[in-house]
């Protein structure tokens, strides 16, 4: 049971059926943002592979390290939080 600063044990909030849609649309939002940031980072990173541009081949990698990243503390989040998946 979560405590609070005092060490005082408190209730969680009840999830009604609204707080369960709106952790819904955060948690679909996070993920598009998640699937935009890779898919953008590797569409980068292709195109700078293809063209040779070593110059911005190393932003594009390194953008494209950061957004995996991101979608493995995405996952990570995702099962600390006990959803399934």
């Amino acid at each position: 049971m979560p405590q609070n600063t005092a060490g005082q044990r408190r209730e969680p909030p009840p999830e009604g059926p609204i707080q369960r849609a709106a952790q819904g649309m955060m948690l679909l939002s996070t993920l598009l943002f998640v699937i935009s940031a890779l898919a953008v980072s590797s569409a980068i990173l292709v195109y700078t592979a293809w063209r040779h541009d070593l110059k911005n081949g190393v932003f594009a990698l390194i953008f494209a390290v950061m957004s995996a990243q991101i979608a493995i503390n995405w996952l990570r989040w995702r099962k600390e939080e006990g959803e399934p998946g």
